[in-house]
């Protein structure tokens, strides 16, 4: 039973509870402690730790009721406090509702009722004291995720290295806070340029992390590796040393040579970047193949090049945006995405990727998404 204090300058209260506790164990009987003055209530409270329960006297002259913990100074008292009325008069009883009682009994008291109110009551508040600190850890766990989040947009590039005839665009749309989708495009050497787009398998803090990991492991490698399917071959090996269950990243890698527009790539288990031909004409882009990183250890992957010809462009893409589903269930598909990117094939790198984003929501016109949509186009003028 919760430790409880009696203020009541009744002493037949007192007595009450004395008789009705006598024989029981005596454990039970130290659950008790008993006040008869506001003083005494006050020594008590100052001096105690573990009371858990209160239950005051209200309607006494003698003593200041509820007010009583007003007049506390060292230390506030979060304990639940029971009305102890001699009378049930409403406008009494709503008033020390009114000042924060939790319930109230009326006398004559009967034992199993007091205890089954002093035992409801600090439930109650007990549950309300963890419903409170789960709101407060769950507050500022998520104030972590918005920081995290927002950490993992600021590590994705928004500017990117050029020569005059290249461009680059990317966007990301993580379906919650953080992602698993990742893009890059950066310089490994005088005249070359990689780029990536990956999706980690999962969703949430754990893609997050993992592709922070994929992420570093990816350029660090690519300084030192001259081909791409090298380059996924070293990384897939090092994830694989994590050993991670569950955890994998699909990855088309490419470095252009801006020598001659010849893109070097490897595709690790993702799907094939759409080639847009300065002509109108679109395709997937075929060759590289290569399992997704982070399952098997010392798998092959194959080397693919393609030349960038001037206006051509090379879409590449997450599962998100031809996964994308509407109100009818019906996915947005390859065949739009081809046709959209048609649609949209002369214009610049950043007007060709928000067309293509626009016909996406459009299409889905108010269905949640539940796939992170990344993609970056790489166009040569």
């Amino acid at each position: 039973m919760p430790k409880t204090l009696v203020i009541d300058d009744d002493q037949q209260t007192e007595l009450y509870f004395r008789n009705h506790l006598r024989g029981l164990d005596e454990t039970l009987q130290n659950r008790f402690v008993f006040a008869g003055t506001d003083e005494e209530a006050l020594a008590i409270i100052e001096s105690a730790n573990d009371i858990d329960v209160t239950l005051i006297a209200v309607d006494s002259p003698k003593l200041s009721g509820l007010s009583l913990f007003k007049q506390l100074s060292e230390r506030r008292f979060r304990v639940p406090r029971i009305a102890l009325a001699n009378r049930p008069d409403i406008d009494l009883i709503r008033k020390a509702m009114n000042q924060g009682a939790a319930d109230f009994l009326i006398k004559p008291l009967g034992f199993d009722d007091v205890a089954i109110t002093i035992d409801k009551v600090f439930k109650d508040v007990e549950q309300k004291r963890k419903n409170w600190q789960e709101r407060a850890e769950f507050s500022a766990l998520r104030r972590e995720i918005d920081i995290a989040a927002d950490l993992q947009q600021r590590i994705l590039p928004k500017t990117f290295p050029a020569d005059g005839q290249l461009e680059v665009f990317a966007d990301v749309a993580p379906a919650k806070d953080m992602g698993g989708d990742f893009y890059d495009c950066f310089e490994t050497a005088p005249g070359k340029i990689a780029f990536i787009i990956a999706d980690v398998s999962g969703k949430s803090v754990p893609a997050a992390f993992y592709m922070a990991v994929a992420r570093t492991l990816i350029r660090a490698q690519a300084m030192h590796s001259g081909k791409a399917a090298d380059c996924l071959w070293k990384v897939n090996n090092l994830l694989c040393q994590h050993e991670i269950p569950g955890m994998f990243v699909s990855a088309f890698f490419g470095i252009i040579d801006l020598d001659n527009y010849i893109i070097d790539f490897a595709n690790g288990g993702h799907l094939p970047p759409v080639l847009m031909e300065a002509g109108g004409q679109t395709r997937f882009l075929d060759g590289g193949e290569g399992t997704v990183l982070g399952v098997m250890a010392d798998l092959p992957y194959a080397s693919g090049a393609v030349e960038l010809n001037p206006g051509d462009g090379l879409f590449l893409y997450t599962d998100g945006l031809t996964e994308a589903f509407n109100l009818e269930r019906d996915q947005f598909g390859e065949d739009r995405l081809e046709a959209a990117l048609k649609a949209a094939i002369n214009g610049p790198a950043s007007a060709v990727t928000r067309a293509v984003n626009r016909q996406i929501f459009d299409f889905c016109n108010g269905a949640p998404v539940h796939d992170d949509m990344t993609s970056i186009l790489i166009k040569r003028r």
